[in-house]
């Protein structure tokens, strides 16, 4: 999911930039045309006029060029987080950071087909198994990015894990939510979601039915 231009890249950098999302694009494009299981790295090389050495030199798979770019996300959480003020507690200073970039901070220009690929991407099981392991390593960098703002290692403080897992399973919920109705801004979603979990006692607040 790619949401602005970076005007910082050199020429070269924008250029591979614009290579993987011509890539990603042509991808996207003949899975809705012509099924997933249809697709194929040759065919999708060809639609975005590259060769299939340079499709490689950019996915490792079909699979990796149709789920979302979830590392990127990563990569600038991280810087974020580790730039929030010491004071603020981890989890809010995770909540600001999520919220501030790029990728979740605001609705995407492309919304229809950011919305059409996560569509595609729940309604197949191999890339929605191929989302998740991308998943969980946004989630070990959200981990390790917390323990090292809070002075501690993931082997000896399991907390970092903890928080980390719950903000990435906070995302997926408001990512689903947004993918079902399409109706509220995904970032309003992911805020809300934060902010629903921050004002509750996960332990006590929940309301158990009488027999």
């Amino acid at each position: 999911m790619q949401f602005v231009e970076d005007v910082s890249l050199g020429r070269r950098e924008q250029k591979k930039l614009e290579t993987r999302r011509a890539i990603r694009s042509a991808a996207l494009d003949l899975a809705l045309d012509d099924g997933v299981e249809s697709l194929t790295v040759e065919g999708i090389a060809q639609a975005a006029g590259v060769s299939p050495r340079t499709f490689f030199n950019y996915f490792e798979s079909k699979e990796d060029a149709l789920v979302t770019e979830a590392a990127e996300s990563a990569v600038q959480v991280r810087a974020l987080l580790l730039d929030r003020p010491a004071h603020e507690p981890p989890m809010r200073a995770l909540h600001q950071a999520i919220m501030n970039t790029e990728y979740f901070g605001e609705e995407p220009a492309d919304r229809e087909r950011v919305l059409a690929r996560q569509r595609l991407t729940q309604a197949h099981p191999s890339l929605m198994a191929y989302q998740l392991g991308k998943i969980a390593l946004v989630e070990q960098t959200f981990a390790q990015a917390l323990a090292e703002r809070m002075g501690t290692e993931l082997d000896d403080d399991v907390f970092p894990e903890l928080l980390a897992a719950m903000a990435v399973s906070l995302v997926r919920v408001a990512m689903r939510r947004w993918v079902t109705r399409g109706e509220e801004p995904l970032n309003e979603l992911i805020d809300m979601a934060f902010r629903r979990c921050e004002q509750v006692d996960l332990f006590n607040d929940h309301a158990v039915a009488a027999d």
